[in-house]
């Protein structure tokens, strides 16, 4: 039992490190993309995860690995590098299973099972993720996480997740705290 808290509290370092010297203002841009789906930043470095549309040359999503999850690695040149096998499939990596309709799925960052994602297509065939913002459903754009303490056991200070109205096109925004 020991070993698994352990366990926990070391994944939970890889996913939320230690650093207050980086705010979202002096971050770097993440590129823009016709297959963004979203990404993550931490208060950890300027090092973000990105999460793209797996799409196949017909244009569909592929339904065995729908998503496609990587680092720009800011810190060093700003390369796309893959998550390791633990930050994979213990940290940031996303679980999906295809709903009844084609084209669109369930999601879940497989760290925090309890806030599902849809991923589909919009009007204009472009991917998007979609997820309850401030109590409305809206077009993720991207997600900040900031944390203090220790590498091994962080504290989660707030997240805040940022989005457009899905009904108005307007930008939306909700701070959550633990």
């Amino acid at each position: 039992m020991e070993n698994k808290r352990l366990l926990y509290y070391f994944i939970l370092g890889l996913i939320f490190t230690l650093s207050t010297s980086f705010s979202p203002s002096n971050y770097p841009k993440v590129p823009d993309s016709p297959v963004r789906l979203f990404y993550i930043q931490r208060s950890a470095n300027t090092n973000t995860i990105v999460y793209d549309a797996n799409l196949l040359p017909n244009g569909d999503f592929d339904k065995e690995n729908p998503v496609s999850v990587y680092w720009l690695r800011y810190q060093e040149q700003g390369q796309k590098k893959e998550l390791t096998w633990i930050q994979n499939f213990l940290a940031y990596g996303i679980s999906a299973r295809e709903t009844n309709k084609e084209n669109d799925f369930e999601a879940w960052i497989v760290s925090y099972k309890k806030k599902k994602l849809k991923i589909g297509f919009d009007k204009h065939k472009k991917p998007f993720a979609q997820l309850e913002i401030n109590n409305k459903q809206a077009k993720l754009s991207h997600v900040f996480v900031k944390t203090e303490g220790s590498n091994l056991r962080p504290k989660v200070l707030y997240v805040e997740v940022f989005g457009k109205d899905l009904s108005t096109g307007d930008d939306i925004y909700e701070k959550i705290k633990p």
